[in-house]
């Protein structure tokens, strides 16, 4: 049967089969308008077939999911960039992605903590930086000085007594902060101080 492709500004007609899986016609696409696709450590390049306003699945049929004679399918190339670091946050047990380019790497762990800071919300006064080996990370070195690479989870720990205080805020537990505002030294210490 004969499809239709639109991409890249041109109306191309394609025989395909129904039994033709999308990865099949992507494939067709690929070869026939020399679509140079990647992956590298940065992201990858992929192309992406739309029908009625939805993206297609790689493993569905054409039949399966309706494609007939004479329609018509979008294609795209779709950039999707890869993380340039992973930070696991000790207190939510949540891992941020951090999509930079790689010369945050050449940056000082003061200027990646002050991206987590504006993430997350912690002040910097109260979180370490971790490597993956758990040795702490110091504001004025590099990244690079600690062998920190393209896709490494770091790890944020704060400091003894914070953790309780800091997940009541982010909770909304009213009471909670309340009781660690007025009895816990540490975090009474830096209520004041600020």
């Amino acid at each position: 049967m004969r499809i239709f492709i639109a991409f890249d500004g041109s109306f191309e007609p394609f025989d395909v089969s129904p039994d033709d899986t999308v990865e099949t016609v992507k494939q067709m696409i690929k070869d026939y308008f020399h679509v140079p696709l990647s992956e590298d450590q940065q992201g990858r390049q992929y192309l992406e077939l739309m029908h009625a306003g939805a993206a297609l699945r790689n493993s569905w049929t054409l039949a399966d999911i309706g494609i007939s004679f004479c329609s018509t399918l979008k294609c795209f190339v779709k950039k999707e960039d890869k993380p340039t670091l992973h930070v696991f946050n000790a207190v939510t047990h949540e891992t941020m992605s951090v999509i930079e380019n790689a010369s945050l790497l050449g940056k000082t762990v003061s200027d990646l903590r002050q991206l987590i800071t504006l993430r997350w919300g912690f002040p910097v006064s109260v979180y370490c930086l971790r490597t993956p080996e758990g040795l702490e990370m110091y504001d004025c070195n590099t990244l690079k000085d600690y062998g920190t690479d393209v896709g490494t989870t770091l790890r944020l720990d704060v400091w003894d007594g914070w953790k309780e205080f800091l997940l009541g805020c982010l909770l909304g537990q009213t009471l909670k902060v309340q009781r660690y505002l007025s009895k816990d030294g540490p975090v009474l210490k830096y209520g004041r101080s600020s």
